[in-house]
């Protein structure tokens, strides 16, 4: 028995070598019945570590939030002939004393009968904090939802909440379905989530006593969104300032943190099949933070120690991927 075999298509969009927002268009091929399509919103930069507290009184820097993913199947018949594929660019890293920024959405979007509406997003991260004094120490960003950003943090201490959709009478914090991971407060690691992204990590005070006094936060895991950037630590040997990693309802899955005296975190792992691990936080005096994996990682707070800082790093920049067949 004879019978034709139909070719399978695949397109991968991700932005230029400056990491910044791109729209491309993407043209459906000919005979193809079906079209799968997976969308990565961009990770959170980490914040600066801080030199203006005095003393032992700065902070590091908080890390950035996860990217959220989100993915859909059509009947290709339902299509129009093309799609404009809009792909969000990472969060920049923040300098020192200065906030990381946060990620763009990425999003597929009609062309005919209904242009500019979007048919697939996901969200991108907020930014975690500058570092500040001993009571305001480096915030995490929210991770990123399926539906909107997660929020930017100041240096309140306050994690960013992560991205909608919102969970009803649910406090924030761990999250399930498509809203992203709270950013870690004062002292506390990301939290978790499924589709959005995982919440960048907060800072420790230098003075909170006890052995873990100086070490950094883990960043948040997610299932199958961006793992949140871990924070900057204190310490001249990193201890717990790991990122969140993809495919984990866990913290500190990434095990990339800065490992010595004043040493950079280590980048996010990348992937070409799921989303990216979050950048390790930076250790001591001037260790940056690691820049978070490609597509959705948060980016890793800087450290600060003394009177010098590392500066926080970029988040991983968004992606669309388009399989048809």
């Amino acid at each position: 028995m004879s019978g034709l075999v139909k070719r399978k298509f695949f397109d991968r969009f991700i932005p230029d070598a400056n990491g910044t927002s791109q729209t491309f268009i993407w043209t459906k091929p000919a005979g193809v019945s079906v079209v799968w399509v997976e969308c990565y919103g961009a990770g959170g930069g980490g914040g600066g570590g801080n030199t203006s507290g005095g003393g032992n009184n700065q902070t590091p820097g908080g890390g950035g939030g996860g990217g959220a993913m989100s993915w859909a199947c059509f009947y290709a018949d339902a299509l129009p002939s093309t799609l404009n594929v809009f792909v969000g660019g990472g969060g920049g890293g923040g300098a020192v004393n200065s906030n990381g920024g946060g990620g763009t959405h990425s999003a597929v979007i009609d062309t005919v009968p209904n242009p500019d509406k979007e048919i697939l997003r996901a969200g991108g991260a907020g930014g975690g904090s500058a570092g500040g004094t001993s009571t305001n120490r480096g915030a995490g960003g929210g991770g990123g939802g399926v539906h909107g950003a997660g929020a930017s943090v100041s240096n309140s201490g306050t994690g960013g909440n992560g991205g909608t959709p919102d969970i009803q009478s649910a406090t924030h914090g761990d999250s399930l379905g498509g809203r992203g991971g709270k950013g870690g407060d004062n002292n506390a690691n990301g939290s978790r989530a499924e589709y959005g992204g995982g919440g960048g990590a907060g800072s420790r005070s230098f003075n909170q006593g006890g052995s873990g006094s100086s070490a950094g936060m883990h960043g948040g895991g997610s299932l199958h969104g961006g793992g949140g950037g871990g924070s900057g630590s204190h310490t001249t040997n990193a201890i717990n300032n790991h990122g969140g990693a993809w495919g984990e309802y866990d913290v500190g899955g990434a095990s990339n943190g800065g490992a010595g005296s004043n040493a950079a975190g280590s980048a996010g792992t990348s992937r070409e099949f799921g989303a990216g691990n979050g950048g390790g936080g930076g250790s001591g005096d001037t260790g940056a933070g690691g820049v978070g994996g490609v597509p959705s990682g948060g980016g890793g707070g800087g450290g600060s120690n003394g009177s010098n800082a590392g500066a926080g790093a970029a988040g991983g920049s968004g992606e669309i991927r388009i399989w048809a067949w």
